[in-house]
């Protein structure tokens, strides 16, 4: 299982990034297959017949990172459109949703990722599930630079630590 960021070295720091979560911890099977199909695409990507400077990796297991070397040239709408595509049939060919943004990802005692739905984030924390320093993942991160500083983050510095009454 992969956790670092190694795929993307020798990008720009404002490299344009997506990361799409599973619905479910893959296989190591699945995401040799998941890595496989986004990084053929991301070879072949192309933005108005221009090849872009694009890698793809998954990592943990779970979450399937995109990302484009803006200075080396910028994705079009089109071309942001067509990944989109590429994505979307993933899904299909591997049973897994990667566009659902509803759910929170974390790191649980033993380092293995687990979610917990939006609307059930304040139960897990008052059960102990999370607490404020839980690692969790911010897949709102848009750059190499955001993927590398604020993608794995504390609860709560996240969205959902916002939400909470976090004690002290």
């Amino acid at each position: 299982m992969n956790t670092t960021l190694e795929t993307f070295q020798g990008f720009a720091p404002n490299s344009r990034t997506w990361v799409y979560q599973a619905s479910r911890n893959l296989t190591n099977a699945e995401a040799s297959e998941l890595k496989q199909l986004a990084s053929g695409f991301a070879a072949e990507w192309k933005s108005h017949g221009a090849p872009l400077k694009a890698a793809a990796d998954v990592l943990y297991n779970r979450f399937l990172v995109m990302m484009v070397d803006e200075d080396a040239g910028s994705a079009s709408g089109c071309s942001i459109d067509s990944s989109v595509q590429q994505i979307r049939s993933i899904q299909q060919k591997l049973n897994i949703n990667l566009l659902d943004r509803m759910d929170l990802a974390y790191l649980n005692s033993e380092v293995e990722v687990e979610t917990v739905h939006a609307s059930k984030v304040s139960d897990a924390y008052e059960h102990g599930a999370l607490n404020e320093e839980t690692t969790v993942f911010n897949n709102m991160v848009t750059s190499k630079t955001e993927l590398e500083s604020n993608w794995r983050i504390p609860l709560v510095k996240s969205w959902a630590g916002s939400r909470l009454k976090v004690q002290g």
